[in-house]
Order: C-alpha cells, then sequence, then structure tokens
C-alpha cells in the first residue's frame, strides 16, 4: 500500500496509473455491448484527455533532460548515441506539436488540428522505433559482456582452489549487474514494441497495420506496454527496521 500511495503521489506515477486506466476502460470498450460500451470509451477518451492536458506543463522537464545528455559526448557507443540523439530531438518536438493540435481542437487557435495530430503520432512512431532498436543494441552489447565476464569468471576458478577470492566475487556482482541491465532491456523493448503496435493501428489507413486491430485488442496493448512502464518504475521496497 505504502508504495502504491508513493507512485500516485508522483507525477509520473500517477501518469502510469491514469494511463493504465484508460487502456482498461479502452478494452472493456471493446468488450461490452450497448450503453455499458459507451460509458467505458466515455472515461477512455477523457482520461486519455486528461493526460493531454497534463502534457502541456512537460516540455521543461524535457528540455532539461536533453540538456543534460547534450551531445551523448560520454556514450561509449555510436550507434547508441545517435539513436539516441534522435530520439531526445523527436520526443521534444512532440510535445508543442501535440499542443498545438489540442490548440486546435478547442477552437482556441485556427489550425487543421488533426494535421498536427498526426504529425504527433508519427513523432511518437518514430521515437518508438528508436527506442526498440537501442534495446536491441544494448541487448546484444550485455549478451557478449556476460558471455565475457563469465569467461574470466571460469579461468579465475580454475587458477584458484582456495575458495571465493575478491576478483571472482567482484565478477559475480558484475554478473548481477549485467543481467539486471539486459533484463530492464528486455522490458523496455517489449513496452516499446506494444506502444508501436497501437501507434501504427491509429494511423491512416493502409500502412502497415493501422486500423486492424480491435478496440479490445488495442486496449489490451496499452494494458500490457502500461504494466511493464509500472513494474520498470515500481519503488523497492523499504527495509524493515527492526
Amino acid at each position: 500500500m505504502e508504495r502504491l500511495v508513493s507512485v500516485l503521489e508522483s507525477y509520473r506515477g500517477k501518469d502510469r496509473i491514469i494511463r493504465l486506466t484508460g487502456f482498461v476502460a479502452t478494452f472493456l470498450a471493446g468488450t461490452a455491448k450497448g450503453k455499458s460500451a459507451l460509458h467505458f470509451k466515455t472515461i477512455a477518451t477523457e482520461l486519455a484527455a486528461c493526460r493531454t492536458v497534463l502534457r502541456l506543463f512537460d516540455d521543461t522537464s524535457m528540455l532539461m533532460s536533453n540538456l543534460v545528455y547534450g551531445t551523448g559526448s560520454k556514450e561509449p557507443v555510436t550507434a547508441l548515441r545517435i539513436l539516441q540523439l534522435i530520439g531526445n530531438f523527436v520526443n521534444q518536438l512532440y510535445y508543442p506539436v501535440e499542443h498545438i493540435a489540442w490548440l486546435g481542437s478547442k477552437n482556441i487557435i485556427n489550425v487543421e488540428s488533426g494535421k498536427y495530430m498526426l504529425f504527433g503520432l508519427m513523432i511518437w512512431v518514430t521515437s518508438l522505433t528508436t527506442e526498440i532498436t537501442k534495446s536491441l543494441i544494448k541487448i546484444r552489447l550485455a549478451q557478449i559482456e556476460i558471455g565475457s565476464v563469465k569467461k574470466q569468471q571460469y579461468l579465475e576458478a580454475s587458477e584458484e582452489r582456495n575458495g571465493v577470492t575478491e576478483q571472482f566475487q567482484a565478477m559475480s556482482d558484475q554478473l548481477k549487474a549485467l543481467r539486471a541491465k539486459s533484463s530492464d532491456a528486455y522490458l523496455l523493448l517489449f513496452q516499446s514494441m506494444f506502444d508501436l503496435m497501437n501507434a501504427v493501428n491509429w494511423l491512416p489507413p493502409g500502412i502497415l497495420w493501422s486500423g486492424k486491430l480491435s478496440t479490445a485488442q488495442s486496449g489490451v496493448c496499452g494494458m500490457i506496454s502500461t504494466g511493464i512502464m509500472l513494474y520498470r518504475g515500481w519503488p523497492a521496497e523499504k527495509d524493515k527496521k527492526s
């Protein structure tokens, strides 16, 4: 309960709970009939609108994150650096595009909001594609590192017969960290893939699988991706004081 409250008290945590609830409502709208389906659709629509309004204030935090990363001079892998820079650019661009679309939909400014909504969706597809590619590279790099450390650990164990050495223990800790890193990359990969399924589905007809997913299937994809988001960002259990 404490960890749930901690999530709800944070901006990102609350946004993910709202997102999850919205996709649950989307799923129910696709499986229910009659007025119930309409009610669930209304809930999903309103929660999505709530998140859109909250994102009106996300530009600054995204800009700060991008400025901290800078040109990625500390990133040793060139491919990851290029992909991260592309991702940073399109993610930053997404917010003003969405803001204009929102202002247009509310008739505050005279623009065709549909075009900006489509542009925002295409930006999201680009961002997810870069994230998927980055995750695949990170997984491969982690596998190579794990193999190398295992080999060193085997050689260390062969040479030392008098129990576990400090170096052997250090390599065990390194393996644990690498496996955790690899697991997180896998989770982010699946999260992005399920989001991409929805993003492409919402594109105009004729593009890949656009329009092929049912409302219920779209809800399932969203629930899975959001569930992974919550799992990855769930606060660790605090040590209980004796």
